[in-house]
């Protein structure tokens, strides 16, 4: 069965979509984090292990903030605008990673993260229910990059800013925001990476079981 799983940003833009696999991806894409800006982050796979980058070119891009909920790109996506796009993914992941190490933000990103913001991001608009924000149909991708940066800054000076994590299981890299109430979540999902380490150790102390 499908999952609904949605996701506000704070410029009130509705982020999400129907989910159908318990991993909680959308077109190959994972959505397990709990914020538009760590889902960016996460368009680089296994990073340490690996680093699988899943957005090469303009059409990812595109693809991306399609099933992110956000508008598409409408202008041209130049070889300048996607590096400047991996710039602001880098900068959130390095933020997110001080934050979990409890490191120096470095200066640099945070000037990154506060330049990507300064552009005007997309109008939200109210949907034919009257009570759901949706997405306009296109804009810019700087507007774009700003709703993601502007989330970013929202989560690392909200209630959450000392809830980010990095999932435990062994072969996951995700940030995640611990929304848990004892604030002592492990896993991005239960249903994926918590499953999958619960299987392995009861594997590990019934060795007969398959």
């Amino acid at each position: 069965m499908s999952e609904a799983f949605v996701t506000q940003v704070r410029s009130g833009v509705r982020v999400g979509g129907e989910v159908t696999t318990k991993d909680l991806r959308r077109a190959g894409f994972p959505f397990r984090s709990g914020r538009i800006c760590l889902d960016f982050v996460a368009t680089v796979a296994k990073r340490r292990l690996g680093d699988r980058e899943l957005l090469p070119g303009p059409d990812e891009l595109r693809t991306w903030c399609r099933v992110a909920g956000l508008p598409e790109p409408e202008d041209e996506i130049t070889p300048e605008l996607l590096g400047g796009a991996h710039a602001l993914r880098e900068a959130l992941y390095r933020l997110a990673r001080a934050r979990v190490d409890g490191t120096t933000h470095p200066a640099a990103d945070i000037a990154t993260v506060n330049a990507a913001a300064l552009a005007a991001p997309p109008t939200p608009l109210l949907g034919a229910d009257g009570f759901t924000a949706v997405p306009c149909d296109g804009s810019a991708l700087a507007g774009i990059l700003a709703l993601i940066a502007r989330d970013a800054i929202d989560l690392f000076t909200g209630p959450y800013a000392l809830r980010i994590r990095e999932c435990t299981a062994h072969d996951c890299s995700l940030f995640f925001v611990d929304r848990s109430r004892p604030g002592s979540r492990r896993w991005c999902t239960m249903a994926s990476c918590g499953e999958k380490a619960s299987s392995a150790k009861y594997r590990q102390r019934h060795p007969g079981y398959h």
